[in-house]
C-alpha cells in the first residue's frame, strides 16, 4: 500500500511539473506557428521542448536547494566552531577525527594538527586509566556518559574539564563535549583547604579547652573538695545538724561537678586517643555511649592494629562519634557495630547499626551523605585521603564506611 501511495505521489508531482512546463512552452511559442503535418515530427519536437523546460525548472529548484543548504551549513558551522564548548569526534582507538575551534584552543594546538592524534595523550597520567575506562564504557553502553579529567595542553598548562560523550549510531565513533571546570575545581580545592583549617582549628581549640579545664577549673575543684573535707572533719559533735548536712551536700556537689568536668574534657580531647590509639579510644567511647544511651556498641578490631597518624586517628574517631550520635537520634536501634580491619591493602572502617534505615533518600544523597552531620563526616574522611560511603535501606539499618589506603597510615 505504501509503495502504491509513493508511486501515486511521484506521478502527481511529475504531472504538475509537466503541466507547468507545457504552460511555459506555450508562452514561448505564442509567436510561432507549427504547421500541421501527419508525421510525428511536431509531437516529438513538442515533447523535447517540454522536457527541456522541465530540466530547466528542476535545475532552478536544485540551485535553490543548494543555496539553502549552503546557508544552513554556514550557520551550523559557525555554531559548531564558536560555541563555548569544545567538541571532538573520536574513533574507536581514541584518535581525533574532528574538532571545533574551542576544543583546539583548550589543547593549544591548531585543529588541523590535531586530526589523527590520540586524545588520551593530552589527559594527565593520573586520569588516563579513568579516561580509558570511560571511553570503553561509552562505546559499550551506547548511552550518554560523564567524567571529569585533567588535561595538559602543548604549552604545559593544565585545566580540568567535564566530558560528556555519546557513541555515534555507527558505533565506530563517539562525540564528546568538553566544558572547562578549572575555576570550579579551584573553588573546591580552596573550600577543602578552608575546611581542613577549620577542622585543625577545632581540634586545637578542643585541646586548649581541655587543658584549661584540667589546669584551672579541675585544680580549683580539687582544692575546694579538699577544703570541704577539712571543714567536715573539723566539725564538732555539737555543730548544728543542718550545717553538717549542707557541708556534706556541698562535698557531693563538688564531686559531681568534677565528674562532669572530666567528662567534658574527655569529649573535647580524649587522652586515651593520644596515649593508646584509635582502637582503645573507640572502646572507651563505646563503653560511655552504651552507659548513657542503653545501646550496645561492639568494637571489632585486631588488638595489634597499627597506630596511624594522629590526624587520621582523630578523624576516624570523630566520624565514629557522629555516626553513633545519628544512630541514637534517628535509627531506633539497640545495637551498633564498629569494625576496623585491614584487607586487600586497604583500611576499612565501618559503623553499622541495626535500625530502621534512617537515610531513606535517593541514592545520590546516600552516596554523598545527607544532612550537615553527614557532610562533616564526608569532609573529614576526604581530608585524610579516604573514600566515604553511606548505605541505608528500610529495615536493614545504616552503614557508614571509610576506605583508606594502607600505605598512608
Amino acid at each position: 500500500m505504501n509503495l502504491k501511495a509513493d508511486a501515486g505521489n511521484s506521478n502527481h508531482a511529475a504531472s504538475d511539473l509537466r503541466s507547468c512546463a507545457e504552460e511555459e512552452l506555450e508562452s514561448k511559442a505564442s509567436e510561432k506557428v507549427l504547421l500541421q503535418r501527419d508525421d510525428e515530427m511536431p509531437r516529438l519536437l513538442h515533447e523535447l521542448q517540454v522536457h527541456q523546460i522541465e530540466l530547466e525548472m528542476q535545475n532552478r529548484e536544485l540551485l535553490q536547494a543548494r543555496d539553502e543548504l549552503e546557508r544552513s551549513l554556514e550557520k551550523y558551522t559557525d555554531i559548531y566552531d564558536f560555541t563555548p564548548v569544545g567538541y571532538f569526534t573520536l574513533c574507536l582507538d581514541g584518535n581525533i577525527s574532528a574538532v571545533n575551534l574551542r576544543g583546539a584552543s583548550y589543547l593549544g594546538i591548531e585543529r588541523t594538527r590535531l586530526l589523527g592524534r590520540c586524545f588520551k595523550q593530552f589527559v594527565t597520567e593520573t586520569y588516563r586509566p579513568a579516561f580509558t575506562f570511560f571511553l570503553g564504557t561509552v562505546f559499550a553502553n551506547r548511552g550518554k556518559e560523564v567524567c571529569e579529567v585533567a588535561l595538559r595542553n602543548e604549552s604545559g598548562l593544565s585545566l580540568f574539564v567535564q566530558i560528556k560523550a555519546v557513541a555515534a549510531a555507527s558505533g565506530q565513533e563517539c562525540h564528546i563535549a568538553l566544558i572547562d571546570i578549572t575555576s570550579r575545581k579551584q573553588g573546591e580545592d580552596d573550600l577543602r583547604s578552608y575546611t581542613r583549617r577549620l577542622i585543625e582549628k577545632e581540634e586545637e581549640l578542643r585541646k586548649k579547652l581541655a587543658v584549661e579545664l584540667h589546669d584551672e577549673i579541675g585544680r580549683d575543684l580539687t582544692v575546694l573538695g579538699m577544703n570541704m573535707v577539712i571543714i567536715n572533719d573539723s566539725m564538732t559533735g555539737d555543730a548544728p545538724k543542718k550545717l553538717i548536712e549542707r557541708i556534706e551536700d556541698s562535698g557531693k556537689l563538688i564531686e559531681a561537678i568534677s565528674r562532669t568536668v572530666r567528662g567534658i574534657m574527655a569529649d573535647l580531647r580524649p587522652p586515651v586517643l593520644d596515649d593508646f590509639g584509635l582502637v582503645a579510644a573507640l572502646r572507651w567511647h563505646a563503653h560511655l555511649f552504651s552507659k548513657r544511651t542503653g545501646i550496645t556498641v561492639l568494637v571489632q578490631a585486631d588488638e595489634a592494629f597499627p597506630r596511624m597518624e594522629l590526624e587520621k586517628e582523630t578523624s576516624l574517631f570523630r566520624i565514629a562519634q557522629e555516626a553513633l550520635m545519628n544512630a541514637s537520634k534517628h535509627a531506633d536501634t539497640q545495637a551498633v557495630t564498629i569494625k576496623l580491619r585491614i584487607t586487600e591493602g586497604k583500611i576499612w572502617f565501618t559503623v553499622a547499626d541495626e535500625g530502621n534505615g534512617c537515610l531513606l533518600v535517593s541514592s545520590s544523597h546516600i552516596q554523598g551523605g545527607s544532612g550537615w552531620g553527614m557532610k562533616i563526616m564526608r569532609e573529614r574522611a576526604e581530608l585524610i585521603g579516604g573514600n566515604f560511603h553511606v548505605s541505608s535501606a528500610p529495615g536493614k539499618g545504616t552503614v557508614v564506611s571509610v576506605e583508606l589506603p594502607l600505605e598512608d597510615i
